[in-house]
């Protein structure tokens, strides 16, 4: 984990766009003028991936956050004023530009990747080799293809554009969208360089990252739509064979691998913070482990095979998505003082209170998996001995276990005070309460190459290659044994909710109304979890598919060219009109 992120070398890159789709430029670097020199080719990549920071300006209203609240691991909690929060939990939106910020940002990304695209070979030979050419190439693939299956599985048919000509133009069907990818994807593997990923520069796509994506696009669309292949829009297509030979040259030649303990991926476990956390003291003390953080020794984590990373360099201003505000956000609610939920971070409480039917089923599935409690806090256990406080501000949906992956941690300094972040002492990054997280977002660890490998090939012996990490026996190969092994090994990682909406309606309603009587305390007073749409977790996951609703101002901008998704209006469907007791 490095400070220093690749997406800072673009500075305040501002090229881009504001009106319908991201196509006017805001300033004066056009396709006549740039790029013209190697360090232009540089700026030109960076500013694609400082778009998924700019994500996190409003982290609570972005794909990663949905994904967890709307899946069946998390509540959609906050205060009476986190509407947009709570409208997740049963596919509802607080307002028409609801994920106003999140579209536009994406086709900021989409409109810049175009360009990269567009304009890479105008570059000589002299001044970018083509071997460059070729990789740049590749990676602005890989993230066009990235954004347009975010806004696919968020949106459901959304315009597919693939110029920067300033043009207006209707959704796409989802056909035509995952071809694209597809097609993105396929194009990305041939060019992206064919090295370990130890050869790489760390924060950049790589080959094995666009193979793993392949894989869990070509898992959702076949699913979701029970498709068998992928058509490509050149004819053609990718299929579950092609998936599987690029996921089995991921697991032979990409070097990647699995740390020796799952606690070794979380940041409790780094060396400021480990020696005070009983918890892992006592994990160690009963495994006989020594464990460590897997990047404190400098080395980039051999697991991560795509993430996002921060930096030291936010504010509250045009550079708040440079901090890691997911930690923040899913952090216990209230500020409270830092010795009541030591190590870990206190924030806003959105979005992380973990339904005990999870923890119910997990340990009925898995009695003896570790991962339970490496993943989710037992708060009475935890942090309410140390003081911590229940119902803060107007805490509502708060649970008695919280997720622990992506809570912020906190160190202890040389003179006894605690920091906000451990990254305060170790990275230097201001010691504020909001942005001193800096812990990388990861999106694609190597575990997951390993259970899609264990899913398409229907082979058992990937995924016990997972469970033997967790020091579990192996299993069998069935559907439901993936389903489980997947669930808990990637909890609270943004994976669930998509991996049940493939997996089907069926099951998808199964485990959303599980949730329905769950144990909560609303303003700090025990009370049970009802469903927050008097129709209930089914019925708006049939009138909605799981999709939320387009921003209305791209509706109206487009002249008539989109509609609104089903299961929302402007007249009502689908609006949460607040929390009430």
């Amino acid at each position: 984990m490095k400070k220093l992120i690749y997406c800072l070398i673009a500075g305040f890159l501002l090229w881009g766009c504001e009106n319908f789709l991201n196509t006017e430029p805001l300033t004066d670097k056009t396709a006549e003028n740039f790029p013209q020199t190697a360090a232009d080719a540089e700026q030109m990549m960076a500013g694609i991936y400082t778009t998924m920071n700019n994500v996190q300006s409003q982290a609570d209203r972005s794909f990663f956050f949905i994904c967890e609240v709307a899946s069946d691991d998390k509540l959609g909690g906050g205060g009476m004023n986190d509407i947009a929060a709570q409208s997740y939990e049963t596919f509802q939106f607080s307002d028409n530009e609801m994920l106003s910020n999140f579209w536009q940002v994406t086709y900021m990304g989409i409109h810049r990747a175009n360009f990269a695209i567009e304009n890479m070979g105008l570059l000589g030979d002299d001044i970018v080799s083509p071997e460059k050419k070729d990789q740049f190439t590749g990676e602005a693939l890989f993230l066009r293809a990235y954004f347009y299956s975010r806004l696919h599985t968020l949106f459901n048919e959304v315009p597919l554009k693939l110029t920067t000509e300033p043009i207006n133009m209707g959704a796409s069907s989802a056909d035509s969208i995952y071809g694209q990818i597809a097609s993105d994807l396929k194009t990305a593997i041939e060019l992206l360089p064919d090295v370990p990923y130890t050869d790489t520069q760390q924060g950049r796509v790589t080959k094995w990252a666009a193979q793993a994506l392949m894989a869990r696009v070509f898992l959702f669309y076949t699913g979701f739509y029970q498709q068998s292949t992928i058509a490509l829009p050149d004819g053609g297509s990718v299929t579950k064979q092609d998936v599987i030979t690029w996921l089995e040259d991921c697991y032979a030649n990409s070097g990647h691998h699995m740390v020796g303990d799952f606690h070794e991926l979380w940041p409790y476990t780094n060396k400021l913070t480990i020696g005070d956390y009983q918890y892992i003291q006592d994990y160690m003390a009963k495994t006989g482990k020594t464990l460590k953080f897997a990047s404190d020794d400098g080395a980039r984590n051999p697991e991560t095979v795509f993430a996002l990373q921060f930096s030291n360099f936010a504010d509250w201003d045009i550079r708040r998505g440079y901090s890691n505000t997911y930690q923040l956000f899913f952090a216990l609610r209230g500020l409270q003082n830092l010795e009541n939920t030591y190590p870990f971070a206190g924030g806003w409480g959105q979005g992380n209170s973990v339904p005990e039917s999870l923890v119910e089923q997990w340990q009925a599935d898995e009695p003896n998996d570790p991962r339970l409690w490496a993943s989710v806090m037992n708060i009475e256990e935890e942090v309410v001995p140390l003081g911590y406080q229940r119902g803060q501000w107007d805490f509502v949906l708060e649970s008695n276990y919280w997720g622990k992956k992506y809570n912020g941690v906190t160190a202890r300094d040389s003179d006894g005070s605690l920091k906000n972040d451990y990254g305060v002492l170790m990275y230097n990054t201001s010691d504020n309460n909001q942005l001193s997280h800096t812990d990388d977002l990861v999106f694609i660890r190597y575990a997951d190459v390993l259970l899609m490998l264990s899913e398409l090939k229907e082979d058992a012996s990937y995924m016990n290659e997972v469970r033997e990490r967790a020091d579990l026996d192996p299993v069998s190969y069935s559907l439901e044994n993936i389903q489980k092994e997947r669930r808990y090994e990637f909890a609270f990682e943004g994976l669930r909710w998509n991996d049940m909406r493939r997996w089907g309606p069926d099951y998808t309603k199964a485990g959303l109304e599980e949730q329905v009587g769950v144990a909560v305390y609303n303003f700090g007073v025990e009370d049970v979890h009802e469903a927050l749409h008097p129709d209930g977790y089914s019925a708006r996951y049939d009138a909605t598919m799981g999709f939320f609703p387009i921003p209305q101002s791209q509706i109206d901008l487009s002249e008539g060219m989109m509609e609104q998704n089903a299961g929302y209006s402007q007249s009502g469907e689908g609006l949460y009109r607040g929390w009430s007791n």
